[in-house]
């Protein structure tokens, strides 16, 4: 099928995106979750014989979910699969090359908004793209940079599957002010006449806010789709062209998508927010009923007879009241309301309960349990985690394909670059000249790290050293420290670097000593 890049095209499939979410009720189902969310649980209504009490379970149960699967922790390596000398120089060359651009592009810090979009709307997506204009300390400039990019904005090609990589164009909505727009276009070589079709529109609606002065605001369409030599990149609004259709020599789109609770047949996922809506409803109502009748009947009431006392009952201490007939047949007595039934508090706490546990947020994982029983606890914090296992291993398979994005961005742009690295022999570490376009096209071994894995891989090998050392089989201190990993010693180089000279030094006195006994 021939592609047609006329913004009314582009715009035309935007829209078939946009009535596919609204038949999925997606736009208002992210909008109430997020409200939901931020504790606007009463929003809308007019309430006036109640006092609107919120007790926000949802959040609490989804910051533990977002802290139980974030991970600052990401160690990349590729590999190439031969590894003969100039292949371990790549290899290490590679592994400083992503640990810049992971620290550089802020990648990690995402991670918490991600999981938290993830969790509240049902998915979520980075968008990632190569900035010139970035700072890199040295004469070349331009890195990687990564964008959030709400569900709602990333449109499927094929809404049926939720796979980024099998689809046949993506579509990435962006609300933008109309003269920076305007600026992007005059840079990419547009006409007068196409820069003066860029005018702002109120096409926001559907987005997740509207900012303020959505009049001067314009919705910006970028289109991908996959082509002979890579993916073709443009650029419109509904009436104008903001960059021309360009191929980028990409073997894979720059986007990554994460479902929090796949469903079959769509390419959007489902919150665990949208079912306990409703418990967070009747939690909130039935805590303001209770709290309301405690007010009306938990102070006793006096109750006394108008005709004795016609200018009314006065509580003010030492204040004389009027009645009429003998004092001592007056008639006023306290009245009190029966109890509130213990059910209804009773009913609050269990439904709370309930609806966190059903969420997978037990009392053990929300802290709120005595530690009575340490070993029970331990056994449901690791039930309590069961459940989000399968959550935590499509992050894992996330940060993969954004580190297989990363590595396929950087043999496009980053041309030759000076690196640092370490020394083999131990010395000072040597700045190096690598050419990232010789990546371009190539197969590697990715292994990516995540969380504990990081931890758990360096440590069992550093162990796996000590065994070896203790029982004999290494017996050099040189072929030891060459196998630990670099950050379980610091100084690792330095120290290598020591030890290799006063090595050197033993054998040249060790030399020198036989020379002299030789020659007496």
């Amino acid at each position: 099928m021939r592609f047609d890049p006329s913004p009314a095209a582009i715009w035309k499939k935007y829209e078939r995106d946009r009535d596919y979410k609204r038949s999925i009720g997606l736009y208002d189902r992210v909008r109430r979750n997020e409200a939901f969310y931020l504790g606007r649980q009463w929003e809308g209504l007019r309430v006036q014989s109640l006092d609107p009490l919120i007790f926000n379970v949802l959040r609490r149960c989804v910051n533990l979910f977002v802290s139980m699967l974030v991970s600052d922790d990401i160690a990349v390596r590729a590999q190439p699969f031969d590894m003969d000398t100039e292949g371990r120089h790549t290899a290490r060359v590679l592994e400083r090359a992503f640990a810049s651009a992971i620290e550089r592009s802020g990648v990690k810090a995402l991670g918490r908004p991600l999981l938290k979009n993830a969790c509240v709307d049902g998915d979520a997506c980075f968008y990632i793209h190569f900035d010139p204009a970035v700072e890199t300390g040295q004469t070349v400039k331009g890195d990687l940079a990564v964008e959030l990019i709400d569900s709602v904005n990333l449109c499927f090609g094929n809404p049926a599957c939720d796979e980024v990589q099998r689809q046949p164009y993506l579509i990435i909505a962006m609300r933008r002010d109309a003269d920076e727009v305007r600026a992007e276009a005059k840079a990419n070589g547009m006409t007068a006449a196409e820069l003066e079709a860029i005018v702002p529109d109120d096409d926001g609606t559907s987005l997740r806010y509207r900012a303020n002065g959505t009049e001067e605001r314009v919705t910006v369409l970028l289109h991908m789709r996959r082509v002979d030599g890579g993916i073709a990149f443009c650029k419109t609004t509904r009436t104008a062209t903001v960059m021309r259709e360009k191929t980028l020599p990409y073997r894979l789109y720059p986007v990554t998508h994460l479902c929090w609770n796949r469903v079959r047949g769509s390419c959007h996922g489902e919150s665990p927010l949208t079912e306990a809506i409703p418990n967070q409803i009747a939690i909130n109502k039935l805590y303001s009923m209770y709290v309301q009748c405690i007010k009306q009947v938990a102070f006793p009431k006096i109750v006394y007879d108008m005709t004795r006392f016609p200018e009314g009952w006065s509580n003010d201490v030492g204040k004389a009241v009027a009645m009429r007939g003998n004092p001592n047949e007056a008639v006023a007595a306290a009245f009190k309301a029966p109890d509130i039934s213990a059910q209804v508090l009773g009913l609050l706490k269990q439904m709370m309960t309930d609806t966190a546990e059903l969420m997978g947020a037990s009392e053990a994982a929300l802290g709120t349990v005595r530690p009575d029983n340490t070993s029970a606890i331990v056994a449901v914090q690791n039930a309590t985690a069961a459940p989000l296992e399968l959550t935590k291993m499509a992050f894992y398979r996330f940060t993969e394909e954004w580190a297989r994005i990363f590595l396929d961005l950087m043999g496009v742009h980053y041309g030759v670059r000076t690196i640092v690295v370490p020394d083999e022999d131990g010395g000072e570490p040597q700045r190096q000249s690598f050419d990232f376009s010789t990546l371009a096209g190539q197969d590697m071994r990715l292994q990516v790290d995540v969380g504990a894995a990081s931890y758990w891989s360096e440590t069992m090998q550093t162990m796996t050293n000590d065994h070896l050392l203790e029982s004999g089989v290494i017996t050099d201190p040189l072929v030891y420290l060459e196998h630990v990993p670099d950050h379980q010693v610091r100084g690792k180089h330095e120290l290598l670097h020591a030890l290799r000279v006063q090595r050197q030094q033993q054998k040249e006195e060790q030399t020198h000593a036989e020379q002299t006994q030789a020659e007496h």
